[in-house]
């Protein structure tokens, strides 16, 4: 791949890392807005809460990881099976690149 299409590449996974994190902070709004049921308490909630952020920050240092020029291709691929980048994107990378990648989408 040549330098511009690395950079293509990455902008697509920029907005896909973008729209996960989009997606983390709607996840958190609702946790924090859930009422409390039976003896849950704000311990409890807490501790969901901390969990959740643990779970997501492993989530997000692997995601770093689709920068890396060895990973371009199965990040997009990553980032277009979780949902958060489309097929119309994927098509707007220069065509070695999304010929490349498409054997790893599973269409």
């Amino acid at each position: 791949m040549t330098k511009i299409d690395k950079q293509a590449a990455k902008d697509i996974i920029r907005k896909g890392i973008l729209h996960r994190h989009a997606q983390w902070h709607q996840e958190l709004k609702a946790l924090l807005s859930r009422p409390y049921s039976g003896a849950e308490n704000e311990y409890d909630r807490s501790m969901e809460i901390m969990d959740k952020a643990r779970k997501f920050n492993k989530e997000a240092m692997l995601m770093e990881e689709y920068y890396n020029s060895n990973n371009l291709l199965f990040g997009l691929a990553a980032l277009y099976r979780n949902g958060h980048i489309s097929i119309a994107e994927i098509e707007t990378l220069p065509d070695k690149v999304s010929t490349a990648v498409r054997p790893l989408l599973s269409l």
